[in-house]
């Protein structure tokens, strides 16, 4: 393992196919690498069983160096067996990592702060963006503390309700931890002639990590909604009046390939459409090629999910709605009017496009 302390991504990976935000976090993590200094490298730590080729795609996806623990007591994610893996293999380096990275998933939100109350040390939780610089700190209350401190990762993340930017740091003491959403950071892309180093670990588990086991995994794919691979979104708002205005979402966004319905906040909470639909602060973070709103006002909370969409189209009866101080493009009318003219533009226009329709 590296004798430089650099930036550690924990993957995600579920039954053997690696997370989207992994490759996310890759990308950021070679961006923090490269403005800690020269030598400073990004490694990968990945667990489970039967991983594969995974190690070698990591690598090619921005790692440097890939750990592998690969034991049959990891097929299954299980919070005590996963955090005694991460906790040896950090504990086996020369110096902790300089940052560690996770991903703002179920398994990321479980495991990392298990890691971080290990080590005694900060994590900033679901954060949107990632940065390195100095900070002095001139607070009196501890006088040992007071000084500048080189290198700090700046971990930002909203808050109040999303209308104000929180630069959260922990210069203390290393590791220092940050969760990001999915969909918000960028992947360097794969590059199949990307060399690294890849080091297999055996982790030695005690009786105590067992205490609870995973008897069966039960996923229920039918319902998944996969917004964060969607080319097209189209999403619905409280302006659709009701749960069936949803037909008019999903009748748009059939004419599109990968596509996926979305929903705001309201809509979900009112019981129109369940979750997984929901992209804002408290559902996904997207950035698909098209973001087609339909009777979205554009509240902050939904803002922060989809601004970074590539183009945004808004449609709503309320010429003042906030959707339209950033959408690319904005339809002031009824939705149930301008819906199926949509369609079929979109039909004619994408008929030889890289979107296509179907």
């Amino acid at each position: 393992m590296s004798d430089t302390p650099g930036v550690l991504v924990i993957v995600d990976q579920l039954q053997g196919e690696l997370r989207p935000i992994t490759l996310e976090l890759l990308g950021a993590a070679r961006e923090l690498a490269g403005k800690l200094g020269a030598g400073v490298g990004v490694q990968a730590l990945v667990m489970g069983h039967k991983l594969g080729d995974m190690p070698q795609r990591l690598v090619w996806n921005g790692a440097h160096e890939v750990i592998v623990v690969d034991q049959p007591e990891l097929a299954e994610y299980s919070t005590l067996t996963y955090r005694r893996a991460s906790i040896s293999v950090i504990d086996s380096m020369p110096k902790p990592p300089h940052i560690i990275l996770c991903g703002a998933t179920t398994i990321g939100r479980d495991l990392a702060p298990r890691i971080a109350a290990h080590y005694e040390t900060g994590l900033t939780a679901d954060c949107t963006e990632l940065d390195i610089g100095e900070y002095e700190h001139k607070g009196k209350a501890d006088p040992a503390k007071v000084g500048t401190y080189h290198n700090c990762l700046y971990a930002i993340r909203p808050s109040f309700g999303e209308s104000l930017k929180a630069r959260i740091i922990g210069p203390w003491k290393n590791p220092q931890m940050a969760t990001a959403r999915a969909g918000v950071m960028i992947p360097c892309g794969e590059d199949t002639a990307r060399t690294g180093k890849i080091t297999p670990f055996t982790v030695k588990f005690d009786k105590e990590d067992f205490i609870s086991k995973v008897i069966e995994t039960v996923r229920d794919v039918s319902s998944t909604v996969d917004l964060i691979k969607a080319k097209v979104i189209v999403s619905g708002g409280f302006g659709l009046g009701g749960a069936d205005g949803f037909n008019v979402v999903r009748d748009l966004a059939s004419v599109f390939k990968d596509s996926a319905v979305g929903a705001s906040r309201k809509t979900v909470d009112s019981g129109w459409i369940p979750y997984a639909h929901q992209v804002g602060q408290t559902g996904k973070t997207v950035r698909p090629a098209i973001y087609i709103a339909l009777g979205i006002s554009g509240a902050i909370q939904h803002r922060v999910g989809m601004s970074q969409s590539a183009t945004i189209i808004a449609v709503n009866k309320d010429e003042k709605a906030p959707i339209f101080q950033f959408a690319h493009y904005g339809i002031v009318g009824d939705l149930y009017e301008v819906a199926p003219i949509l369609k079929e533009q979109f039909r004619e226009s994408f008929a030889t496009a890289s979107v296509g329709a179907k």
